[in-house]
């Protein structure tokens, strides 16, 4: 079982929070765009610092590695990966698992920390004399170097899923999937290893939560911060909240904010003492800023948005940015979070962007 922990106000380090100084001053984003190329672009210049131009078109999906040293990026078609390696930033292999008049669609995919193999979630499309084809999906064990299949992964608890999010630990002893329960299996026999039974309330009289998994670009290794939503069964209303989850330890630190409002893309700032996030429904956007050692809601700032954004905070922690759907980053001071200028593509970017802090 988890160990959960509610989180009494002034205690950030409880929630696992860094208060180290911020070593990093600056970071590069790599983003996706509508065009042949992944933009490479500078957060001190606010300027494109280089364009990858990939072999298939769009670059729709970007993964980062462990070690940082490499990209995997992935088609508008979701068949080809392309490996780009962010020294010389080139493209130093690809492969798909597509062949003859069969489609393969890779749905999700995670490199192993060694850089050797990776997990795919994928479906088989074949094209028929009247009709296609449709199997799967599968979880897949992909051997990068000799381009192979090597193993078909038992679904956990025998079921199916059409989507289905998985990562290795760090150390890549472990692969964690996120279902309704965390099921962690060991990396290489992918037997169950251990299982957070998530379905159980916080405490006695609160109903199931939806915690955080994925870390960002300034959570420590192995930790997730973000918003998290539970049901209060006795009242029928769904509540809000920041929290902490630390796979390795199973280890949950959190604390609610109050009633559940439209409010996504949490942003933690470097340091982990402030945190960013924007509401959104129609006609109506705002800034919400997050104090996380007083565990409360600081602010909340209108602010002209669009109907889908991504938000990122500096290296630096001066700037907040809104980017994605156009060809432009919206550049607003973290302070005043009013806008300072917007930077212009000549492409509109896509959804998904890696940023690595220098030095990171």
């Amino acid at each position: 079982m988890p160990k959960i922990h509610r989180c009494l106000a002034g205690t950030a380090l409880a929630l696992g929070l860094s208060a180290s100084s911020i070593s990093a001053q600056t970071a590069t984003w790599y983003l996706t765009s509508y065009s042949n190329d992944v933009l490479v672009w500078d957060e001190v210049t606010e300027q494109l610092a280089d364009r990858i131009t990939m072999r298939n078109f769009i670059p729709a999906q970007v993964t980062l590695n462990e070690s940082e040293t490499r990209l995997y990026v992935q088609d508008a078609t979701l068949e080809n990966v392309e490996v780009v390696d962010l020294a010389s930033r080139s493209i130093i292999d690809e492969f798909t698992l597509s062949h003859d008049s069969v489609w393969v669609r890779i749905d999700e995919f995670q490199p192993h920390p060694d850089g050797r193999r990776a997990v795919i979630h994928a479906k088989r499309y074949t094209k028929m004399r009247d009709r296609y084809s449709v199997e799967g999906p599968f979880l897949l064990e992909y051997d990068m170097e000799a381009k192979q299949v090597t193993d078909t992964i038992a679904w956990p608890d025998g079921q199916e899923r059409e989507r289905v999010r998985f990562e290795y630990s760090p150390d890549g002893e472990t692969l964690y999937f996120f279902l309704q329960e965390i099921i962690a299996v060991d990396a290489d026999t992918y037997k169950e290893i251990d299982r957070w039974e998530m379905a159980a309330p916080l405490e006695p009289g609160l109903g199931r939560a939806n915690f955080p998994t994925g870390s960002g670009t300034y959570d420590e290794e192995g930790v997730a911060t973000g918003l998290y939503r539970m049901t209060d069964p006795v009242q029928n209303r769904s509540m809000i909240g920041i929290a902490r989850v630390r796979l390795a330890d199973e280890e949950v630190n959190f604390f609610s904010l109050g009633p559940s409002e439209p409010v996504n893309q949490f942003a933690l700032a470097p340091g982990g003492q402030k945190a960013y996030a924007l509401y959104s429904t129609v006609g109506q956007y705002e800034f919400w800023e997050f104090d996380l050692e007083a565990q409360r809601v600081v602010r909340r700032k209108p602010f002209a948005g669009r109907p889908r954004m991504s938000l990122r905070v500096s290296a630096d922690g001066d700037k907040v940015y809104v980017y994605g759907a156009g060809p432009t980053i919206d550049v607003y001071d973290a302070e005043t979070l009013e806008l300072l200028r917007t930077v212009e593509f000549d492409t509109d970017i896509g959804m998904s962007s890696v940023v690595i802090p220098a030095g990171g």
